[in-house]
């Protein structure tokens, strides 16, 4: 990605996460480094030498705090974070708005090496109002170097400004129904964000997540799943959890183990009621300690195993924090907590301490030093021992499909027009369109490419039975003789095309014969110079009709409205839909000089790294421009070793993707570890409900920020108290 140009930075909004007084600190200890370089050359007197430090001292001190206020801020879902960022931006307006708006103004001295004062000048700092409001804010850093005085400002808007997206989950589920989960495998974090009561999900057959679990609602697993704790690939600084917002019911083995030492933030297992056990659970291991916190715990059957403490706290309603463990062979090492009473039917070996706030039942059959174990305790909950917070609601979605294909806000979507022109008559072009010009028509493309990462670039040649360049249908008026047994079609996105919209007419019904190869190249020179994605996207949009009526922002909820969306249904056998830049590093030469038939398996030696950090000899894709938008009650199937490398924003549609998927890949984590899997999708997948069938994985790739579907979220609970940042003068 190319360096960001200073003055473009300037422009970038940020939110204030301190408050005025630890502004001022901070400003301080800038002014402080900043005039080291001044006071080693206060030996030059003349005055244009004068003039350009004072101008040094009080611009890099103003930008230095833009800057660090920029880098040390970040949207978030934490309502005491979004509180501090309230509470910030008013004590900036309280600054502003002192002395009838004049503001208020603090000097700064500075400091030589010797930590005496040394006379190289001052800095006036003020933090005024510019106008009548203290929505207006001018900061003003005003330095006076042997004699000259310059001045520089940055003008500031307060204003609640709307969170940008983020998509963190791999899979996640927006529906108010249960689900279950068979054989199902996830590289990343996987959520069900549906905050209604009583909803059940079940794990069967070996599903595995290797990332975060997020519900609300139970859990009940039967045979033998894994929760692989892994760092984050969103942030690999940081760690993973499971929370469960109601009950955890196992009946046959379960793991929860990890690959990070546990820290404070994560490695924990959070139930927000009941925890009970009849058959094997497994929690941690050696090394790596795995916290758990429930309400009650109910340990029964076969075998329980932990590293790491078990804390069992009061909680809403009948939950009284009581602990009953009784399984054949049961240890917990580390630390036992109970709020509550605690009853022991069978040995339970401890070999941390035992902290019991009520009475214990069965003190005889606790194996751990007498003087370790402490009825009648006070527990501190602080800590490593403080109960994570369960979110009352997770990010809600604000805007649907519907919104990005009808509305005329372009703060919203950037596709209504491609999409309308479908209805309106003015875009009848379908695939077979660019099947009768010949100039896409066994097209080649031959182009040079950093295969290795090493900057060097090898010409790569691939071959295709056809190109999309602009907007169409995908519709079933395909010659099956020219078209089926698996061609390759070339999406290309340019700055000439813009937005490419794919809609996909209703009963499209592609059989195994077909299985089309969609390879999607985006080459749109338009860059955003903070995140590297592309200006233009590629949508496939479900056939919802111009019928559809936006009914304007709910007041309760803060979502937006629709009805009139069509009802679509799609099915797809041996689908696969590839970003161009993975598609030929993946295959070698005699895949890519195919213009028909199934790739198979990726070539020897690639490995895709779906992490946030580089890792030698794996490729990373960017964030993903293939975006597929289906509006409220449309399904789609695809079955037959479907693949997808894109996202699906379809929180009021069905999605069942009950494939096996593409064989072979290799994966790898942060640190360089690796795993083959068969892989259905790479990119984040949402929806109302999703099903899933055969032994294959799912792996997380964010969408990009440049898509429609970075303004999917927001509404009158995801606002960031922050400001933006208007301009930069210089007096």
């Amino acid at each position: 990605m190319e360096n960001t140009p200073k003055r473009k930075q300037r422009n970038k909004p940020g939110v204030v996460l301190f408050t005025a007084v630890a502004v001022m600190l901070m400003l301080s200890i800038l002014l402080t480094a900043t005039v080291s370089y001044v006071s080693v050359n206060r030996t030059k007197t003349n005055d244009n030498y004068k003039s350009k430090q004072a101008y040094l001292t009080a611009s890099s001190t103003l930008e230095s705090f833009i800057n660090q206020i920029q880098t040390d801020t970040a949207p978030t879902n934490d309502p005491t974070a979004k509180a501090q960022q309230k509470k910030a931006i008013d004590n900036l307006k309280k600054l502003a708005s002192a002395n009838s708006g004049k503001g208020t103004t603090t000097n700064v001295s500075y400091n030589g090496s010797n930590g005496k004062s040394d006379n190289i000048g001052t800095t006036k700092i003020t933090v005024a109002q510019e106008g009548t409001s203290a929505k207006y804010i001018v900061v003003t850093c005003e330095t006076t170097y042997l004699g000259k005085t310059e001045k520089v400002a940055a003008h500031i808007s307060t204003h609640p400004v709307p969170k940008p997206a983020e998509y963190t989950n791999t899979i996640e589920l927006v529906g108010n129904g249960g689900a279950g989960y068979d054989n199902l495998n996830v590289i990343g974090d996987m959520a069900g964000i549906n905050n209604t009561t009583g909803k059940i999900y079940r794990f069967t057959n070996n599903t595995s997540i290797y990332g975060s679990y997020l519900m609300y609602g139970s859990l009940e697993v039967s045979t033998q799943p894994l929760i692989m704790l892994k760092p984050s690939l969103v942030d690999e600084k940081q760690g993973s959890t499971v929370t469960i917002s109601e009950n955890l019911d196992v009946s046959n083995k379960f793991r929860i183990n990890s690959t990070m030492a546990r820290a404070d933030g994560y490695n924990y297992v959070n139930i927000g009621q009941k925890l009970s056990t009849s058959n094997h659970m497994d929690v941690g291991s050696s090394g790596f300690d795995v916290d758990l916190f429930c309400c009650e715990a109910n340990i029964g059957g076969n075998d329980y195993t932990q590293y790491g403490n078990f804390y069992v706290y009061k909680g809403a309603g009948a939950y009284n924090g009581d602990a009953t463990f009784g399984a054949n062979g049961q240890t917990i090492n580390g630390s036992l907590y109970v709020e509550g009473d605690l009853n022991v039917t069978k040995s339970l070996k401890v070999t941390g301490s035992v902290y019991v706030t009520g009475t214990i039942t069965g003190k005889d059959k606790i194996v751990c030093q007498a003087s370790n174990i402490h009825e009648g305790a006070v527990l501190s909950k602080a800590g490593r021992d403080a109960k994570p917070q369960i979110p009352v609601s997770a990010d809600a979605y604000v805007y649907y499909p519907e919104d990005f294909f009808m509305s005329n806000d372009t703060n919203v979507t950037t596709i209504s027009d491609q999409y309308q022109a479908f209805y309106d008559g003015s875009n009848t072009k379908t695939f077979n369109t660019f099947a009768s010009d010949w100039t896409n028509v066994d097209y080649t493309l031959t182009e040079l490419i950093d295969l290795t990462g090493t900057g060097a670039k090898t010409p790569v040649t691939s071959r295709y039975k056809l190109r999309i360049t602009s907007s169409c249908t995908w519709a079933s008026d395909l010659s099956f003789n020219d078209y089926g047994n698996g061609s390759r079609i070339l999406v290309d996105v340019s700055d000439s095309s813009g937005d490419i919209v794919i809609r996909l007419q209703n009963g499209l019904n592609l059989g195994a014969e077909w299985s089309p190869v969609i390879v999607v190249r985006n080459r749109s020179t338009i860059i955003d110079t903070t995140t590297g994605d592309r200006k233009y996207n590629c949508y496939f949009v479900s056939d919802s009709g111009s019928a559809i009526t936006l009914n304007g922002i709910d007041s309760v909820t803060g979502k937006s409205q629709h009805s009139g969306s069509s009802a679509c249904n799609y099915s797809f056998k041996g689908l696969k839909v590839f970003d161009y830049d993975t598609y030929v590093r993946m295959f070698d030469s005699s895949v890519l000089n195919n213009t028909k038939g199934n790739p198979g398996l990726p070539q020897s030696g690639f490995v895709l790294n779906p992490t946030s950090v580089d890792v030698a000899g794996s490729y990373r894709p960017k964030n993903s421009s293939i975006i597929f938008l289906f509006g409220e009650n449309t399904t789609l199937n695809a079955t037959d070793q479907s693949f997808f490398q894109g996202s699906f924003y379809s929180p009021q549609a069905i999605v069942n993707i009950a494939t096996s998927g593409l064989g072979g890949l290799v994966v790898t984590d942060s640190a360089g570890g690796k795993m083959t899997v068969q892989c259905c999708a790479v990119g984040v997948v949402i929806a109302n409900s999703f099903g899933n069938a055969n032994t294959a994985f799912y792996v997380y790739t964010k969408p990009s920020t440049t898509s429609v579907m970075q303004n999917a979220k927001g509404g009158k609970d995801d606002y960031a108290y922050g400001y933006e940042l208007d301009r930069y003068d210089h007096y």
